[in-house]
């Protein structure tokens, strides 16, 4: 079946081009992407074809996040789950077992050229740089199944054959308030994104969905209203740090991979933000050798705590996204829980 594609075009000229000064890794402009109006950066327009008409299988389990929603731990709690607890086999990189789909829209070809650049003489460096940059979707269907892909599309922009072929899709939403700051933090550590301007800057524009693949309650309400449909799980992430355990049997269950009570213990000691933190197949501290996230930028993975009363926020700032939520709370029955303190980013 082929696809139909949505409506791409270039953002308001004023906007594009405040970007472009606050997104160094994009040389080219941004696009908003259907009745949404999601927003992507210059390369999506030339490949949302070939994205929306990847042949899916009705064994793929696909995970599909807001940016900063809990993304990675889902990636590795589901492969764990979907491979029996391969723990030998999870020492692989994680994007090695489960590609994140459009991460080659981050490589401007510009910023690529900087980067492989800035790795002359180290041919290793340089291939791998190369193969972050190839779209997902040249080799997708060379992959062994079950597939395990995670994406930052919302469901409307997931392959158009996913529900009829039956394949399942993990949506996991977390508080804006915390992934407001995540997010910040995670484009200036990416120098394939490379965010110049202020968190207060960065709040405006987030609110007002002039972020890399937002706005933000548009794709989770996408989510949300999937919820009852037999091939999607929907979680909130503040549930599952608060009862990993059982966010690992929810998970089991709806893969049809049941676990006894100690293998659901291993799995949950090794998703343990203690754990996760140090485990070189998740964190990518390689790639900040290689160039490609900021030397001196914190972690990868973060602390998971709840950010909406970190200092980074102002009164003013906490203020605006407080009223901004109850905005949203009027048209939504959708309700973030309350947070618990730990966690994983």
């Amino acid at each position: 079946m082929m696809a139909e594609q949505p409506e791409i075009v270039p953002l308001d000229d004023q906007v594009n081009q405040q970007l472009l000064e606050d997104h160094a890794g994009e040389r080219t402009g941004w696009y908003v992407v259907g009745s949404q109006k999601y927003c992507f950066p210059s390369r999506y327009a030339a490949e949302a074809h070939n994205f929306l008409n990847i042949k899916t299988r009705k064994d793929d389990v696909w995970i599909s996040t807001f940016p900063r929603s809990g993304t990675t731990l889902t990636q590795e709690l589901v492969w764990m789950v979907m491979n029996d607890c391969d723990y030998e086999g999870a020492k692989r990189g994680l994007w090695e077992r489960s590609p994140f789909l459009e991460v080659c829209l981050f490589f401007h070809p510009k910023t690529l050229e900087k980067f492989v650049r800035e790795n002359e003489g180290n041919f290793e460096r340089q291939k791998y740089i190369l193969g972050m940059s190839v779209p997902v979707y040249e080799y997708i269907d060379e992959m062994e199944s079950p597939r395990v892909i995670k994406t930052h599309f919302p469901p409307s922009l997931l392959p158009l054959d996913l529900d009829e072929n039956g394949g399942k899709v993990i949506y996991m939403a977390r508080n804006p308030k915390d992934v407001v700051i995540s997010y910040y933090h995670l484009l200036k550590l990416w120098r394939t994104s490379d965010y110049l301007n202020t968190f207060e800057h960065f709040v405006n524009q987030f609110i007002n969905g002039h972020v890399p693949w937002g706005p933000f309650w548009s794709h989770v309400q996408e989510g949300w209203e999937k919820q009852h449909q037999e091939n999607y799980l929907f979680l909130f992430y503040e549930d599952v740090v608060k009862d990993l355990k059982g966010t690992i049997r929810s998970v089991a269950e709806f893969l049809n991979k049941p676990m006894d009570d100690e293998a659901v213990d291993k799995l949950a000691d090794h998703l343990h933000i203690s754990n996760f933190k140090k485990n070189p197949a998740v964190n990518f501290e390689d790639h900040k050798e290689i160039g490609i996230l900021n030397k001196d930028g914190q972690g990868f993975i973060r602390q998971g705590k709840e950010r909406g009363t970190s200092l980074e926020f102002s009164q003013e700032l906490k203020q605006l996204v407080d009223d901004w939520i109850e905005e949203h709370y009027q048209q939504t029955d959708l309700r973030f829980p309350v947070k618990q303190s730990n966690g994983n980013a």
